[in-house]
């Protein structure tokens, strides 16, 4: 048994109560041997042991399932449930293997298709609305390490808050520091907290990571550009325009276009060009659509011959209009980003903040610390 499997078994034992936890009586060998029978392989050593201690519980996080007949869900009730909504066989040995609910419906699941061998399987959310699935924990003992920090933090009793959320993600990716979801954590709060910096260099974490949160890559591309960090941008911009599929780009959250309009902005007055160029010729050898190819194009264009880059194009609708008197305009831009209204894709691709931006460095938006 894994460290962190035993500490989860034994604050589960003696400090269960006073956390609110509430466990089953133990599984019999039968139940879990009839659930290994139904899901053709075993189960992870350590939630067996796990669930031979409490056949399920409810715990601050959610709902530890349960096997056979315990109070409360099961895991197999979840893995039915799970195959409908995926549309598949409840008999498909790759379908992820759900263990917690959480209040929201969300489930932690065993990824059965990352190996033969059930110990070795890792932990991924599915949301249940959405159909997105993500790695979250690398093993069941890093799970069980997780929950047990969190549970034994002098701040587990606490108000939610933005800093209570950022010491959650720190202890996760201190604990399993090559789980990407970790650092994206990490990355949220200190963006929210006004350390743009340090959210980065955690962005970058998160997209450095395998498997990768590939929309990471195009946070940290928008706040080098803001923040004027070329090392940092090329290094986003690289993964970014490396070739992938159109459903990858759908996880990058981005398009090439857009990429080649932020990598403009970014390039323009470096001293070597041709490292830029060459990410925007394999930016122009994806582009699907016209815009898009023109657009790579003109950037690329203006970069070689020093001319004036094209408009950018917003992936929105403007959020608000220029205004005369530039000091009240920043003081109206100021508080819409407070409040979430004016983003970092505005500030980089609407051009209507042009004029703004020449009188003011968008940078110091992102040293607000802006509270949940």
């Amino acid at each position: 048994m894994h460290r962190g499997v035993e500490d989860f078994m034994r604050v589960v034992r003696s400090q269960g109560e006073a956390l609110g936890i509430r466990p089953n009586h133990p599984a019999t060998a039968a139940e879990l041997s009839h659930l290994e029978h139904q899901i053709g392989s075993p189960l992870p050593t350590d939630l067996r042991l796990a669930l031979s201690k409490f056949n399920g519980a409810a715990l601050p996080t959610g709902t530890l399932l349960g096997v056979g007949q315990p109070l409360g869900e099961t895991m197999e009730a979840s893995l039915k449930e799970l195959a409908e909504r995926m549309e598949r066989s409840f008999l498909d040995p790759d379908l992820p293997l759900p263990f917690h609910k959480n209040d929201e419906g969300a489930l932690l699941a065993f990824d059965r298709s990352a190996g033969p061998v059930a110990d070795t399987w890792p932990i991924i959310d599915y949301f249940v609305d959405t159909g997105e699935v993500r790695l979250v924990h690398r093993t069941f003992d890093g799970w069980c390490r997780t929950m047990v920090a969190g549970w034994t933090s002098p701040d587990f009793f606490d108000q939610f808050t933005l800093d209570k959320y950022l010491r959650a993600g720190e202890r996760h990716a201190a604990i399993e520091s090559d789980v990407a979801s970790a650092h994206a954590t990490v990355a949220h709060a200190l963006k929210r907290a006004g350390r743009p910096d340090d959210a980065l260099e955690s962005y970058l974490r998160a997209a450095r990571c395998v498997p990768p949160l590939l929309w990471c890559d195009w946070e940290a591309l928008k706040v080098a550009a803001l923040l004027g960090d070329r090392p940092a941008a090329f290094e986003a911009a690289g993964r970014l325009a490396a070739r992938a599929p159109a459903y990858r780009w759908a996880q990058r959250e981005t398009t090439p276009g857009r990429v080649a309009d932020v990598l403009g902005k970014i390039a323009r007055g470096d001293a070597d060009l041709s490292r830029w160029t060459r990410l925007l010729d394999q930016l122009a050898g994806q582009t699907v659509e016209t815009d898009d190819k023109d657009r790579v194009a003109a950037v690329r264009r203006a970069l070689l011959h020093q001319e004036q880059l094209p408009l950018t194009q917003p992936s929105r609708a403007s959020v608000m209009p220029a205004a005369p008197d530039l000091a009240r305009w920043w003081a109206t831009a100021y508080q819409a980003y407070v409040d979430g209204q004016l983003r970092d894709e505005d500030l980089l691709l609407d051009p209507t903040f042009e004029p703004l931006r020449a009188a003011y460095e968008f940078s110091q938006l992102l040293r607000i610390r802006r509270e949940f």
